[in-house]
């Protein structure tokens, strides 16, 4: 039997690296990335004969920001509806919150006190689902698409648990962690190249005979065609 593999997705983390390449190139067309599409031309980076059993991608709306940037909002929704709609393997997608969070910021003359949006829980729910989904035994090999070191106690935990689940890192491109790295030396990052050959198609069929299309926003320049 192929070994089955199973990814877990930060999608703040993941979202973070794809901003950052879009303020870079001004491409933000790989936002309306296809999650099952990059999971699978990862495969060979688990092992050659692996398949795809699952994905999880955890993540929030951003619903703090429906009167300041409803856009960005409504472009998530879709984004979420586009990856349920797409393909014959559908993502588990987990949201999450955005919680408002006070902080102490130095400066000059002291210490001033401000208020920051921060999302909230993905860290404690990806490590929940990865236990959940080894104890089922229904995966080999488990993915864990983030470079946030917050999961090196999970992953050690998951390590003791189950010596016999192989456990590695896609880091988001720019995000790599040696902290992880040094605990799953089989980690590998993912480039922008990965990314933009993974779009969605600009158009999704809905089971209703609708169709779903990519926000003006993110579709891609007749350049990049």
């Amino acid at each position: 039997m192929n070994p089955r593999a199973a990814f877990f997705i930060d999608g703040f983390n993941l979202y973070h690296s794809l901003a950052a390449y879009a303020k870079e190139s001004g491409d933000h067309s790989l936002k309306w990335l296809d999650l099952i599409g990059l999971a699978k031309g990862s495969l060979h980076e688990v092992g050659g004969s692996s398949e795809l059993r699952s994905l999880h991608y955890f993540t929030a709306l951003p619903e703090h920001l429906y009167l300041a940037d409803p856009g960005r909002l409504q472009r998530h929704r879709t984004y979420l509806r586009a990856l349920t709609a797409h393909g014959s393997l559908r993502p588990y997608i987990i949201l999450g919150r955005i919680a408002q969070q006070q902080v102490q910021v130095r400066i000059a003359s002291g210490e001033i006190t401000g208020s920051i949006w921060r999302e909230k829980g993905t860290d404690v729910a990806l490590a929940m689902a990865l236990l959940r989904e080894a104890s089922k035994g229904d995966m080999d090999e488990a993915v864990i698409v983030s470079g946030d070191a917050d999961y090196l106690p999970a992953v050690k935990l998951f390590r003791e648990m189950y010596p016999d689940i192989g456990l590695r890192f896609a880091f988001p491109r720019g995000r790599a962690s040696k902290e992880l790295l040094r605990e799953a030396p089989n980690s590998f990052t993912l480039t922008s190249a990965a990314y933009l050959s993974h779009r969605l198609p600009e158009r999704i069929r809905l089971p209703s005979g609708k169709f779903l299309h990519c926000p003006a926003e993110w579709r891609r320049k007749p350049s990049m065609s």
